[in-house]
């Protein structure tokens, strides 16, 4: 009697590599902003990058016509916008940017998160979907700090020993977002408003409901797979 077929849970054929794209996009952003952002062409270099995780995310979400023409009327008015920002900081349209960034990639991320949850087959695609999501969640949580930082400074405060005469900006909120993403908690950088605090328990939360819900349907695609091939 032949022994049984082993089952794969990941399989090597999707349709296309769009979520590998967005991922690699999104780890190539964070690797390389502490080069990129200084003045000068650094700067214009950054924000092409940051162009390009935008062209990537209105990519990933091209599973149906509604969902990339919803993707590029949001990308293209937040990509105009964080251009003019860049090109006179300090701008009236700081916070209409900020708000229309949030609009876009949470768009993306509940779009992705729909796409992840609902697959029937787990491909390598879908893992780095699965893995754009959890960044794509750290970036929508860090533009949601920086506008409140922006509508509400001190909302969140850093330690001044170790960042002596340093303003909360851009990065800081990411790092932030990202640490708090992951329960990992330096301690550098606290919540002190209640509404900072509020959005860090829901930052908190999220990610530990993200991961416990992936995990559980990656073992339901395997426990499928296994009874279908008994």
């Amino acid at each position: 009697m032949a022994a049984p077929k082993p089952i794969a849970l990941i399989s090597k054929h999707g349709k296309r590599s769009k979520f590998s794209y967005l991922f690699v996009t999104q780890v190539s952003f964070v690797v390389l902003f502490p080069y990129l952002a200084k003045p000068g062409l650094s700067t214009v270099v950054f924000r092409l990058l940051g162009a390009l995780v935008f062209i990537a995310a209105v990519y990933a979400v091209s599973e149906k016509r509604w969902q990339w023409i919803t993707g590029l009327i949001l990308a293209v008015p937040a990509g105009v916008l964080n251009a003019i920002s860049t090109l006179h900081p300090g701008s009236a349209l700081a916070i209409p940017s900020l708000v229309s960034t949030f609009m876009f990639l949470g768009f993306t991320l509940i779009t992705l998160l729909r796409a992840v949850l609902r697959t029937e087959t787990v491909t390598r695609d879908t893992i780095y979907g699965a893995l754009s999501v959890y960044f794509l969640m750290a970036f929508v949580w860090g533009i949601a700090y920086l506008l409140l930082e922006t509508l509400q400074p001190g909302g969140l405060s850093m330690d001044p020993v170790r960042h002596p005469n340093h303003a909360v900006d851009w990065f800081d909120c990411m790092f932030y977002s990202f640490v708090t993403l992951t329960s990992l908690g330096y301690g550098d950088m606290v919540p002190v408003s209640a509404q900072a605090r509020s959005l860090s328990i829901l930052e908190a939360v999220s990610g530990i409901m993200y991961v416990a819900v992936l995990v559980a349907r990656l073992v339901g695609l395997y426990a499928a797979r296994k009874s279908e091939g008994q």
